[in-house]
């Protein structure tokens, strides 16, 4: 007889919650998705991306990846895929918390797959129990996996973009990342452009471009200094290449930034870009500002916090108090609890939330910026819009009704929010099935049976609970009686921009409309 020997260690138990298998031979693209639990993922078969928190990766057998709690993450996947997804929770800390992927031994890991998903426990306790035991078997054999001496292809690739990353500045030469990558010139570029989205030349440019736009925006530095740090020795040359990147000389563009404008809300991030102003700080995330972190978060250099929207508007008011910009548009709310503790230099304009219309807050915001010229000339461009998007959809669905629903966890929300009820119904001249007054209220799939409309524009919480109970409801019968259902009007919708109450957001929403017509 033996004691075995305890480790100063805190007890670790990782318990599976869930298995899903998923086969695909679709192109399959999940938008971010909230992860409540923890998230193993692994692909034993198939190509494309996986984002987790923004952070964008191509997939490989090679490879399992780990989503934690409170994290984001969103697929693209090409035809011919076979996904596993496994959902658990963990008590105390083991090595994977580190990691976002981890280098796994294929056959291994897909034997651990496929004979975890074909357990069905059905109250076997005994069953359960070896179940569990065959998931701790799988973290186990990744946690002590370790990496070979010859590393892979897609390795050396991120290695290569790494050094462009840190040495930018420098004459990098292809003949030297493809010396990395242990390939030819010519195979690196198309293996690189392949793994990455842009060529290696490209992907340069772009790094210099968005360090060059971050020392305009913030440092007074000489133009013939900022060319020197990313890498450019001639400043003329610099601004040719400058302008020709982003239309505006270098000049003109530190302009833009003279006045350093931030938002605490994302409604004015719509609203200042419809005056052609870029903010100085702002509330972004891949998964709650996706337009916005897609295509600004080069330009926009601070920025804070837009976790579940508001989650963390405390943290970014002492953010915005710290940073002392020059102005600070938000709401009348929020200054009551920063005015005291900003300084001189910066001024605050505050907004009615509830008593504007975007046209309103639009003009107001131009009013004190002293640009209603471009308010006025971006309005007029904008009613013209509606007017053609008018004449398109009342000609086809006059008399049609629509009805928008959301889906969040086990229930179902008729929903008018403002943009809806002002834009959709009223400018556009749609019908509701049940009124136009804003609204967000539970309803029963009886009583979308008893509204009977003849479209759903319907809006997904993208939330694990969610998602899986949205699979219940498609399988069932109440679902598949809908006449929107029967006749395949049920129109998936993101909510982003139609929760967003703003003028690009409205100008988006036309473009998805016109969008919608021109495929029915």
């Amino acid at each position: 007889m033996y004691e075995i020997k305890q480790l100063d260690l805190l007890p670790v138990f990782v318990t599976l919650k869930r298995v899903e298998s998923m086969n695909s031979n679709k192109h399959y693209q999940l938008t971010h998705t909230w992860n409540r639990d923890y998230l193993l993922l692994y692909f034993p078969k198939g190509s494309g991306w996986i984002s987790i928190n923004g952070e964008k990766t191509k997939i490989s057998k090679r490879e399992a990846y780990l989503c934690k709690p409170e994290e984001t993450y969103a697929l693209t996947l090409k035809p011919d895929i076979h996904a596993f997804l496994f959902h658990f929770n963990m008590n105390g800390e083991l090595p994977l918390e580190a990691e976002r992927k981890m280098v796994v031994q294929p056959e291994q890991v897909q034997r651990y797959c496929y004979q975890l998903n074909s357990m069905d426990p059905n109250d076997n306790p005994i069953l359960a129990l070896q179940l569990q035991i065959q998931f701790q078997k799988m973290i186990y054999s990744i946690l002590t996996m370790k990496r070979k001496l010859s590393i892979s292809l897609e390795d050396r690739l991120i290695e290569a973009k790494k050094y462009i990353d840190e040495h930018f500045s420098k004459n990098i030469q292809i003949e030297h990342l493809a010396r990395m990558a242990q390939v030819s010139e010519h195979y690196f570029v198309d293996r690189f452009k392949r793994q990455f989205g842009l060529s290696p030349i490209k992907y340069l440019h772009h790094q210099r471009l968005k360090k060059a736009k971050e020392l305009l925006i913030t440092l007074d530095f000489k133009l013939r200094d900022i060319a020197s740090h990313v890498g450019i020795q001639d400043e003329y040359y610099f601004s040719r290449w400058f302008k020709k990147k982003t239309g505006y000389a270098p000049s003109e563009y530190r302009l833009r930034y003279k006045r350093k404008i931030a938002v605490s809300q994302r409604n004015y991030i719509g609203q200042l870009l419809a005056l052609d102003i870029i903010p100085y700080a702002a509330p972004l995330h891949p998964k709650w500002t996706p337009y916005y972190y897609e295509n600004y978060r080069v330009d926009i250099p601070v920025h804070l916090s837009a976790y579940k929207i508001n989650e963390r508007k405390d943290s970014n008011l002492d953010t915005l108090i710290d940073l002392s910009p020059d102005i600070i548009i938000s709401d009348r709310r929020d200054q009551l609890g920063i005015s005291e503790k900003l300084s001189d230099q910066t001024k605050v304009l505050s907004m009615y939330y509830g008593k504007q219309t975007w046209r309103e807050q639009l003009m107001f915001i131009a009013k004190y910026l002293d640009e209603e010229k471009k308010a006025v000339d971006w309005l007029n461009q904008f009613n013209r819009k509606v007017a053609n998007v008018r004449e398109q959809l009342q000609t086809k669905y006059k008399s049609t009704t629509f009805l928008f629903i959301r889906k969040f966890k086990q229930s179902l929300y008729v929903n008018c929010n403002r943009t809806m009820s002002e834009l959709f119904y009223g400018e556009l001249g749609l019908l509701s099935a049940l009124g136009t007054t804003i609204c967000d209220h539970e309803i029963s799939l009886e009583e979308i049976d008893q509204a009977n409309p003849d479209h759903i524009l319907f809006m997904i919480c993208h939330e694990q609970e969610t998602l899986q109970d949205w699979q219940e409801v498609k399988r069932s019968a109440e679902w598949n009686r809908l006449k929107a259902v029967k006749h395949q009007h049920v129109h998936l919708i993101p909510t982003d921009p139609w929760f967003e109450y703003s003028a690009i957001a409205h100008d988006r929403i036309l473009d998805q409309l016109t969008e919608w017509l021109s495929s029915y």
